[in-house]
């Protein structure tokens, strides 16, 4: 089972000029209230051009970040990006966020970034299922998701993403999305709403560690 995407990368990196412009509600900034700046294990599942791992990694220097994503052009502007920027603790691997070839409790933090809303219900589930596998069991997983802006200009900017997502969108973007993971087993323990998108904090237990 394989995650296929609809974006390209060069609209993938247009995201974050177009949407994600404004630093203090970009969802990037969320991200790096949610990360300390401890020595900790992050995975990045489906990361893409490594935008949000090269974010982690340079403002939590003490963060070791793991960039996983199939697509290999992908992880090669990836390692672009990291040589350019001379970022020296982001590890990039080309893997299958359905079969994560990884051990269990590995990681402090998994984040899934823009992917469930792209994907299947049964990739999904196997893509929730391996981030509780390899996350540790007081770890968190913390997923960036789409959210329908209120403002009218947002509205009409947001108008563009919808016409490019696949079948099912609409419905995965006005889901309760606490109720969607509690079903996976998984709390949701802190929200964040950004520019065209919510940040959710989710635990695999009923406490928080990582904070």
């Amino acid at each position: 089972m394989k995650v296929k995407y609809s974006f390209n990368s060069f609209f993938y990196d247009l995201m974050g000029v177009f949407y994600f412009n404004r630093e203090k509600y970009s969802p990037r900034a969320a991200l790096l209230d949610f990360i300390p700046d401890s020595p900790i294990r992050v995975l990045d599942i489906c990361a893409g051009t490594g935008t949000n791992s090269l974010v982690i990694a340079k403002s939590r220097k003490q963060v070791k970040v793991t960039a996983l994503d199939l697509s290999g052009d992908m992880l090669k502007i990836a390692d672009k990006k990291c040589q350019k920027a001379k970022i020296d603790n982001v590890e990039l691997l080309a893997a299958d966020a359905c079969n994560i070839c990884l051990p269990d409790n590995l990681f402090d933090v998994v984040l899934i970034s823009l992917v469930l809303h792209e994907v299947e219900s049964d990739v999904k589930k196997a893509i929730l299922y391996e981030a509780k596998r390899v996350s540790k069991r007081n770890g968190c997983i913390i997923v960036v998701e789409w959210e329908q802006p209120k403002k009218f200009l947002q509205k009409i900017m947001f108008s563009t993403i919808k016409v490019m997502e696949p079948k099912g969108f609409t419905q995965f973007l006005h889901a309760d999305l606490t109720a969607f993971f509690n079903k996976h087993c998984l709390i949701t323990v802190k929200k964040q709403s950004c520019d065209y998108t919510q940040v959710l904090m989710l635990s695999k237990v009923e406490h928080q560690i990582v904070s």
